[in-house]
């Protein structure tokens, strides 16, 4: 069997001494940002940080790589970060923006020597996946199949606490609009990261579980009402009551500048962006890679 690993092997800027970390792959919301065709300062901006990527989030521990969200942007962001390896993946829920990179996995497949790669969701998001992605959850291999496509396992995840490699990961279903989606807690080594990246109301349970977390993504679409998401104003009042160490907003749309959300809001809150590191339990994330700083100009 070929080595891939070796011959894909290449310097990573994810590696670390195994402290559990979360890097933001992706900050921006479903249209991405600048969006298609669009003339608004925030689009025509040059500020790297004013271009956002699909959200999607990728955490380490000890060598493991957990990610969150296989969004449409991915297989920019994996080339972009460098993602050395995928070892599990969760899906908060099932609309294009989160899962239409799920197709990139294969290469990780290979990467990691041809092993299957379990995609864990709650029971109403594995049924929606089962039906967009049936060429992987359904395949029947036949003597003459050649087809290539991701070794992935759709495993439910339950609502109680649920341990993932080194991560325990704990669920709670949050309204979104018309559907729902998944809010997520996960631990290592005693440190905290949640998030909840499209929702428009918090429940109590949500609220319970995420307070006093270590770094917390909480949806942020835009300053105006949106009827499937919270707006800015919405996410700093319960980020006032939740109390993370280091709190930002995700999802962000084309309407805000990110040094304008920069300067309005205290320095533990304010606006994820495109690149960010977060290694849990600091004060405050690590300085900007370059990998964050170079941006495609369109």
């Amino acid at each position: 069997m070929p080595n891939y690993r070796e011959k894909y092997n290449f310097p990573t800027n994810i590696d670390g001494d195994g402290s559990p970390t979360a890097l933001v792959l992706g900050s921006g919301t479903s249209t991405g940002v600048p969006v298609i065709h669009c003339g608004c300062p925030v689009c025509l901006s040059e500020n790297p940080f004013d271009h956002r990527l699909r959200t999607c989030v990728y955490l380490t521990c000890d060598g493991f790589g957990l990610l969150i969200d296989p969004s449409a942007d991915f297989r920019l962001q994996a080339l972009r970060y460098r993602i050395p390896r995928i070892d599990a993946v969760i899906v908060s829920h099932a609309h294009a923006d989160h899962v239409f990179g799920m197709d990139e996995l294969r290469q990780y497949n290979r990467l990691q020597e041809n092993s299957t790669i379990n995609i864990y969701a709650r029971d109403f998001v594995i049924d929606d996946l089962s039906h967009i992605f049936s060429y992987i959850a359904n395949y029947k291999p036949s003597a003459n199949s050649q087809m290539y496509r991701p070794q992935l396992r759709f495993c439910t995840l339950p609502q109680a606490p649920y341990k993932i490699g080194p991560f325990t990961v704990e669920s709670v279903i949050l309204p979104h609009g018309p559907a729902k989606s998944t809010g997520l807690k996960i631990s290592a080594h005693g440190k905290t990261f949640a998030i909840a990246s499209d929702c428009n109301e918090f429940t109590t349970e949500a609220t319970n579980l995420f307070s006093c977390v270590d770094f917390l993504l909480l949806d942020g679409l835009r300053d105006r009402p949106h009827p499937s998401h919270l707006n800015i104003e919405d996410s700093v009042a319960l980020m006032k009551k939740l109390q993370p160490k280091i709190g930002r907003f995700i999802h962000i749309s084309h309407d805000i500048m990110h040094a304008e959300l920069e300067a309005r809001y205290p320095h533990n809150y304010g606006p994820a962006y495109d690149g960010m590191k977060v290694i849990l339990g600091k004060d405050k994330p690590e300085p900007p890679s370059q990998a964050a700083l170079n941006y495609i100009k369109f």
